[in-house]
């Protein structure tokens, strides 16, 4: 969740007079954690003995299985972060200047989505995974 925030956040100061040189290190800073935090959701996902299809060490996990594991709400707030990364990807991608900011704007909308990934995995769809695909108790 706090990286999700903390790219939130660094996405919402493209849009101030934050100095692009340090918007560009915290950006960079923050793609490490996305990554570490994707390589720990590919190890968790074989641990948890995630639904997928094919024999030996090449098999792909049923995303669809998955996605079914995570409430209508928060998978319609995902859904809605989605269309805003593709949004601003065709934005800045149009309106791409010199200087320098908008290419951190890029990429720290872009954080949004690696950070969301491992968040609606790890809240929802793991803790269901490990109880055998039952909807969590209240």
């Amino acid at each position: 969740m706090g990286g999700f925030a903390a790219s939130a956040l660094l996405h919402l100061a493209t849009f101030t007079s934050f100095p692009p040189a340090r918007a560009a290190a915290v950006a960079l800073v923050l793609f490490a954690g996305a990554f570490a935090l994707l390589a720990a959701l590919i190890v968790r996902l074989r641990e948890a003995g995630a639904p997928a299809r094919g024999q030996g060490a090449i098999r792909m996990v049923e995303w669809r299985a998955l996605l079914a594991l995570i409430p209508e709400g928060p998978r319609r707030a995902a859904l809605a972060v989605i269309g805003y990364v593709l949004m601003n990807l065709v934005l800045s991608l149009l309106l791409l200047g010199d200087e320098g900011i908008g290419s951190v704007r890029l990429l720290s909308g872009h954080l949004l989505l690696f950070y969301l990934i491992p968040l609606m995995y790890f809240r929802f769809v793991e803790p269901r995974l490990r109880d055998g695909g039952r909807p969590p108790h209240p």
